[in-house]
């Protein structure tokens, strides 16, 4: 072995690359790449065995073994030949590409010297991959290949391929109501096929579309070792004409009565027909994609739910068959629980009559009174999904890493923390074979939407170690990437690989290596420095929950802020209306402050939102823009495409926390108006919105403007038409008439109409009044 070369200068030498016999795909893939990358003259060809030496010097045998114990082998011998090798298919590719991209100019004696390493996770599983499977998967510029490869490219293990063909879901609605739009994601089994019971209420065409592109995707995934995986709502709704036919097999109520207009069920899953119906597709499925690992069941939400549990949006209900009427509560709570963990049940043990591997966790979340009951029954290879087991629903230990006032969620960047009291109740499940799959977010699914590529690299590496120090093996990562070509240059996402071979490497230590990497020196130092002016600015950003994690929703960016939206003609608010997650009653609508019954924020924090926004993260981010200004690499050069590339990310960042500033504003100021009978408190009320209306004028023209002139793909834009997920290529026209409108009414004197919740669409009659207490 010549100790001045390196790696790269090796791998350029091959002469023969080996296989096993029986290798998975993966193995052929990684030996294709090579040859095509770095040594066009190599031969592949199958052996077999120890490493060949002598005369078939310069080989490299590619291998997945179980053997090694599970650690990832890589190491050349004096002759010159090498091994690469994983201990499964799903870290074959990753590190791979980890050598060759990360550590491909150190000498080839450095790099063979360790020999092999442990992955610091064993699952990188994607879940709710929104780019790819789930209610984004219409945007623009999306190579389904090249996001596969990436995704194994950055480390992830397994993933999601249970997306619908069609841009639409096949959900019938009714004039006015909302709901249809929940069913474009995490479609349930039956999308996909049919059983004896249901086969003939979706169309036979509908079905086979969408397989076809299961089966697709499951292909991809295995040609790259990643496990194909299912991410479903269930139980979920059946059409009507279904529980029309079988009214004895109705279950729960599913449906969020303020969103829809007609009533949703779901089958009941006690019953044994319906066992059968579950049994029949799941069986089906995995005779078309025998590859399929694991099957992740979100529920009671977006049209799904397990009878009687207490989080079912209209309460507690279900089937005749589960428990007797007027029963204690935690005699509701017991039998819930049973049926729910039977349910998954069933689907694990039928399917893996076909894959003996297949698992099936659920989200412990949406579980109140019965998660101690479910947690009770899961376990060999029923599994759970949650970022947290040191509370129950939807609460956290986990809050803003600067504002403990700040009721963030913990699935966003901000969740940077992992407690060692996890390790405890992780290890009681792990006794019964039960994993726990710890739930982050760094990605582009809440945070930032619809921005693409922001950087976070610290708090992404924070949270990456606080798991790592616990001992959390398998994780699911909200959200999936970026478009791969969006987004080039992804600092979070190349933390997020580098640390699954190297987590002994300080944050530092990872984020300069990245720099050095992508860029020379100086330009490098520059990166490094906005990178962590940006760092501090999203640490100093005071989120609201809602806005912050699903902000396409209520179209914040595009919507004109004037203190009474009404006075505004519903025919020029239409434009926005179209797509808001808002129906007529809706008090979003007309008050910021709120969604459905949901009080969003006071005024009082609204004000201190407003004033930490302007105080703590607005500066660190004007000077990351600032310094990223200042460089000037030669123009046409790499450098010059990376530096504008970061540059209109924090461009569009700052456009997107001052239109979160002024919503916050807004609900301070508007309210404050309302409440207050004090001429001079009103006419400061007025002052600050007047003011407030010029920032966001300004802020949309400054959005306007780069939408029109930068080549940077700042934010995810739907390839079709514009849905409540995703803008469209008519975004620059929006932002025009948010313009206009703002100028406009933007002085109006502030007018929230409290009763709006009351009105009813088709009476012609005058709205009603509230209801007398």
């Amino acid at each position: 072995m010549n100790t001045t070369h390196t790696l790269l200068d090796w791998i350029r030498r091959l002469q023969r690359i080996t296989l096993d016999a029986g290798a998975p795909p993966v193995c052929r893939t990684v030996a294709e790449e090579i040859r095509q990358r770095f040594a066009p003259g190599a031969r592949i060809g199958r052996g077999g065995g120890a490493p060949q030496t002598g005369r078939h010097a310069a080989t490299l045998r590619i291998a997945v073994d179980p053997a090694t114990g599970g650690r990832l082998r890589f190491g050349v011998d004096r002759d010159g030949a090498g091994v690469l090798a994983a201990p499964d298919a799903h870290h074959l590719y990753a590190w791979f590409c980890y050598l060759v991209d990360c550590r491909g100019g150190e000498p080839l004696a450095a790099v063979s010297r360790g020999r092999s390493a442990r992955p610091a996770f064993r699952w990188q599983r994607p879940i709710f991959d929104f780019y790819f499977t789930q209610s984004g998967r219409t945007v623009r510029g999306l190579d389904r290949e090249t996001y596969v490869r990436q995704m194994a490219r950055f480390g992830f293990t397994h993933l999601e391929v249970n997306g619908l063909a069609t841009p639409e879901p096949i959900e019938p609605g009714v004039p006015g109501e909302v709901y249809p739009r929940f069913y474009t994601y995490c479609p349930a089994l039956d999308q996909f096929v049919s059983s004896f019971l249901n086969r003939g209420f979706y169309p036979a065409d509908y079905l086979a579309a969408n397989l076809r592109r299961l089966e697709h995707d499951a292909r991809l995934a295995v040609r790259y070792g990643l496990v194909p995986v299912l991410l479903c709502f269930e139980p979920r709704s059946v059409p009507d004409a279904l529980l029309a036919k079988y009214p004895e097999l109705r279950g729960a109520r599913v449906d969020h009565p303020f969103r829809s207009f007609r009533p949703r069920y779901n089958l009941a899953v006690s019953h044994p027909v319906v066992r059968r119906h579950y049994r029949e597709m799941i069986q089906t499925l995995l005779r078309a994609v025998p590859e399929l690992g694991c099957l992740a069941i979100w529920s009671n939400d977006s049209g799904a739910g397990f009878e009687f549990t207490r989080t079912l949006y209209v309460g507690a209900n279900g089937s005749a068959y589960l428990v007797r009427e007027w029963s204690e509560e935690d005699v509701f709570a017991r039998a819930a629980a049973g049926n729910a963990v039977g349910f998954l049940r069933l689907l694990q043990e039928s399917a893996a009559e076909i894959n003996p591997d297949f698992r099936v966790t659920t989200r412990l979340e949406p579980f109140g009174p019965e998660r101690a009951h479910v947690l009770r029954g899961v376990g060999v290879g029923l599994d759970v999904e949650v970022p947290t087991l040191l509370a129950t629903g939807w609460d956290s230990p986990y809050r803003h890493p600067r504002y403990a006032d700040s009721d963030i969620g913990a699935l966003t960047i901000f969740n940077n923390r992992f407690l060692p009291a996890e390790r405890a109740p992780m290890r009681a499940l792990a006794r019964r074979e039960c994993r726990t799959h710890v739930m982050h977010a760094h990605g582009p699914v809440n945070n930032f939407e619809p921005l693409l590529g922001i950087p976070a690299p610290w708090l992404t590496h924070e949270k990456l170690a606080a798991l790592h120090a616990v001992g959390a093996d398998y994780l699911a990562h909200l959200g999936g990437i970026a478009p791969p070509g969006a987004v080039r240059w992804n600092v979070n996402e190349e933390v997020f690989r580098r640390f699954q071979f190297a987590p002994e490497r300080g944050a530092d230590e990872t984020v300069e290596a990245i720099a050095r990497a992508w860029a020379a020196p100086p330009l490098a130092r520059t990166l490094v420095g906005a990178w962590r002016l940006v760092d501090r600015a999203i640490r100093g950003f005071m989120p609201n929950p809602l806005y912050f994690q699903w902000g396409p929703w209520y179209r914040l960016w595009v919507r004109p802020l004037v203190p009474d939206i009404e006075r505004i003609p519903e025919r020029e608010r239409a434009y926005y209306e179209r797509h808001l997650l808002s129906t007529h009653h809706n008090p979003n609508r007309v008050d910021l402050s709120r969604d459905v019954l949901f009080h969003l924020m006071t005024p009082a924090l609204a004000r201190k939102t407003a004033a930490r926004i302007e105080r703590n993260a607005l500066p660190p981010l004007d000077r990351a823009i600032a310094r990223l200004e200042a460089a000037a690499p030669p123009a046409g050069t790499e450098g010059a495409a990376l530096l504008r590339d970061q540059l209109d990310r924090l461009r569009a960042l700052r456009c997107w926390f001052v239109t979160r500033q002024s919503v916050a504003v807004w609900i301070g100021e508007v309210h404050g108006y309302l409440r207050s009978r004090s001429a001079p408190a009103r006419a400061t009320a007025r002052a600050r919105l007047r003011a407030m209306a010029a920032r966001e004028i300004t802020n949309a023209e400054r959005l306007l403007a780069l939408w029109r002139e930068s080549p940077t793909v700042f934010m995810a834009v739907s390839a079709g038409q514009e849905t409540t997920f995703l803008y469209d290529r008519n975004f620059g026209r929006h932002l025009e008439r948010k313009i206009r409108l703002m100028r406009q009414y933007g002085n109006a004197r502030p007018r929230i109409d409290s009763d709006i919740i009351w009105r009813v669409a088709n009476l012609r009659a005058p709205a009603a009044r509230r209801a007398p207490r």
